[in-house]
């Protein structure tokens, strides 16, 4: 019986379970390595009828194995895969090893990592719904006169209540911004963050609007340009009076001021806020927080501190959210969608945000600003 007849043999009885894989693969390994000691004996044969010496002298006629003649370490697997070569006389072609970890796309985060943005002015501020496009109220500024005691048949005293027409024009903020139909079905996300970045951009510009709004067209009339305001200049104060001191004297200037204001909000750059903090004695000892350690201030003489970098560094504002006034929406913060002209013809979808509010602020007296405050 010859080799292949040996192999077609064996394989028959592997396949039936007479044998098991490591008696077939014991087989197949001194199949492999008689096969190669034939083919080794048969080209040194061709060599020397063409004249030639044997190249492989050293093993011709000698008992070895397959692997020295040529080494493959062939599993269970190759060696079945050898075999049904062997059996269909069909080349057998084994691939190298490779890994598909280099191919695979890199996992994406669901959310988008985007700016950050200060927190909502209007969140701290009363606000009131309004139905027309602007409101008219009359704010009462000053008396003259004053009562008195009046004796029996005297002359009572007169008052003149000094009122003036106030008007509060609700103005619009608005921005619009498109992205792409396959980016809108393709990744929720996208759309999400979108509109939400929208909202936030609109908000930049009102929490700048309600407090420093310039007051010109198209502009609201900020809190720290209204006319009435009351003021405290720190850096005319006299030596040794801390930015604590100037603080605490606004405080009592508001109380006994016209509205007789009692402030809960205080707001200020982060700048100025970290300077106040880091304030000393002749001891080293902070003031605001004598121990740091125990927890971060966020308010000073009971008064909460907000702050935001829309505050210019070096000005503080004292505010008493419950005499000052209120802000007036019109309309509040809305989003719509549209697709229409080129936008439809290009795939795009277009978001527009928008909304429509007023300050008025009634009594003037119950802010006030306060400035000279350290900047870093």
């Amino acid at each position: 019986m010859n080799l292949a007849e040996e192999v077609k043999t064996k394989a028959a009885a592997y396949r039936a379970g007479q044998i098991t894989d490591a008696e077939f693969s014991a087989f197949m390994d001194d199949a492999e390595a008689r096969a190669a000691q034939d083919a080794t004996a048969q080209r040194a044969r061709q060599w020397r009828n063409a004249g030639y010496a044997a190249a492989e002298g050293a093993v011709v006629g000698k008992q070895v194995t397959g692997r020295q003649v040529a080494p493959l370490g062939l599993d269970e697997e190759s060696s079945r895969a050898l075999y049904e070569a062997v059996v269909s006389r069909q080349s057998l072609q084994v691939k190298a090893f490779s890994s598909p970890d280099s191919l695979l796309p890199a996992q994406l985060v669901p959310n988008v990592l985007g700016p950050v943005h200060e927190n909502r002015i209007l969140d701290r501020l009363p606000v009131q719904a309004i139905s027309a496009p602007s409101v008219e109220y009359i704010r009462h500024n000053s008396t003259t006169g004053a009562a008195a005691v009046v004796a029996e048949g005297g002359l009572k005293p007169e008052l003149v209540l000094n009122t003036q027409q106030m008007t509060a024009t609700a103005q619009k903020i608005a921005a619009h911004t498109a992205t792409t139909y396959e980016a809108i079905s393709d990744w929720d996300s996208w759309t999400g963050y979108v509109q939400a970045e929208l909202f936030r951009q609109i908000i930049d510009v009102e929490n700048a609007e309600l407090l420093g709004g310039a007051g010109t067209t198209g502009h609201l009339t900020g809190l720290l340009h209204t006319s009435g305001i009351l003021t405290h200049d720190h850096s005319a104060d006299a030596t040794g009076v801390t930015t604590l001191d100037a603080v605490e004297m606004s405080i009592a200037a508001l109380r006994t001021g016209a509205a007789l204001a009692e402030p809960d909000l205080l707001v200020l750059n982060p700048l100025t806020w970290s300077a106040m903090r880091r304030e000393k004695d002749s001891q080293n000892r902070y003031l605001v927080a004598p121990d740091p350690t125990q927890g971060a201030a966020s308010s000073l003489w009971g008064v909460e501190v907000l702050v935001t970098t829309v505050q210019a560094a070096g000005t503080g504002l004292l505010i008493d959210s419950s005499k000052f006034g209120r802000v007036l929406l019109r309309e509040g913060l809305s989003l719509r969608t549209g697709s229409a002209n080129d936008d439809f013809t290009h795939n795009l979808v277009r978001f527009v945000g928008e909304e429509r509010l007023a300050l008025a602020v009634e009594r003037p007296a119950a802010l006030l600003s306060i400035t000279g405050l350290p900047t870093s």
